[in-house]
């Protein structure tokens, strides 16, 4: 299956919440709508400014459930941060949802992680770099740990390079992550088995730009990690 067909399950999912009744549009944020507007506007219609102004992440849960299929498929077509809220929030919200729309989400969240291993760059919106995507299975409640390892043994060239940009993230950034550890990425990517696997991509790098941004990760991951 594809990322679109997971997104198609979770509208499937959550397609028992009807459009809910608190909805207030932001006069600042969209001053050119009204709630008859946006309550007539098709929920795969609606645009990022849209769940902007009616200022999604502050609804009860069955509000933003209602959203959250359209705030999915927009977040994996913008590519960058999306919305004024931290994954962290959903993150919060997560566990008391239902076990069958808990389980579509994460579904999509594997698929999106499969995905960006397959492919350098990656075309997945917000969730297109290691950082976010890590977010995206933290906050679903999934082992952090044991896909981190996956970016080791996935062997292609753009597992590695993902590799490389989280070594860059962690070392040089102060607050790569929303929701995921970065404790528990620091221990991880400190390990041996990260400059070897750096070393290794870079010797079969398939492009100069590659083996440049591989070598530069191992480098720096060679300076930093035994700090």
């Amino acid at each position: 299956m594809t990322v679109s067909a997971y997104v198609d399950r979770i509208y499937e999912q959550f397609a028992r919440y009807p459009f809910p009744r608190s909805v207030s549009v932001c006069e600042q944020c969209g001053p050119e709508w009204t709630v008859a507007a946006i309550t007539a506007t098709p929920l795969r219609s609606l645009s990022l400014p849209q769940l902007c102004a009616i200022h999604v992440m502050t609804l009860d849960d069955d509000g933003l459930r209602h959203f959250f299929p359209r705030l999915m498929e927009v977040m994996l077509h913008t590519p960058w941060p999306v919305f004024d809220f931290r994954l962290a929030d959903l993150e919060m919200r997560f566990p008391q949802w239902q076990p069958d729309e808990r389980a579509a989400v994460r579904a999509l969240s594997e698929q999106v992680w499969r995905q960006m291993l397959d492919e350098y760059p990656c075309e997945l919106g917000y969730f297109s770099g290691c950082p976010s995507a890590l977010d995206l299975l933290t906050w679903c409640g999934l082992d952090l740990v044991a896909h981190l390892e996956s970016l080791t043994t996935t062997e292609v060239q753009a597992a590695a390079q993902h590799l490389a940009d989280l070594v860059d993230a962690v070392f040089t950034l102060r607050d790569p992550f929303e929701s995921a550890s970065k404790t528990t990425v620091l221990d991880w990517i400190s390990g041996p088995t990260i400059g070897a696997r750096l070393q290794s991509a870079f010797f079969s790098a398939d492009s100069d730009e590659a083996a440049r941004q591989l070598s530069a990760a191992h480098e720096l991951w060679t300076v930093c990690a035994s700090r």
